[in-house]
């Protein structure tokens, strides 16, 4: 039986490597029938950027209401310990 690969999420830092890479190079090195397609992509990236900031706002507001990593992680349609794993390190203890 063949499984599915799931996806991992990256960290801060990966994502703006990625993004870095692409940044560093003109897009006429890529060949990409429409510019719309690295456009999108792009614009894609810099959303994802923008709500991953969103969302560590929140959860660090959260935690700091008395949230348990319980109730933050349930909203987020994770596990407490998935939750405490991802945000721990951005909360200041």
């Amino acid at each position: 039986m063949k499984t599915k690969k799931h996806l991992r999420e990256l960290n801060q830092a990966e994502i703006e490597d990625i993004v870095g890479a692409f940044d560093d190079h003109d897009d006429s090195q890529y060949t990409v029938v429409e510019a719309a397609t690295l456009q999108e992509l792009r614009a894609a990236v810099t959303a994802r950027r923008e709500v991953d900031g969103r969302i560590e706002a929140a959860v660090t507001d959260a935690h700091r209401a008395g949230l348990s990593w319980g109730v933050i992680g349930a909203h987020l349609g994770m596990t407490r310990q998935g939750a405490r794993q991802r945000f721990d390190q951005i909360i200041e203890h």
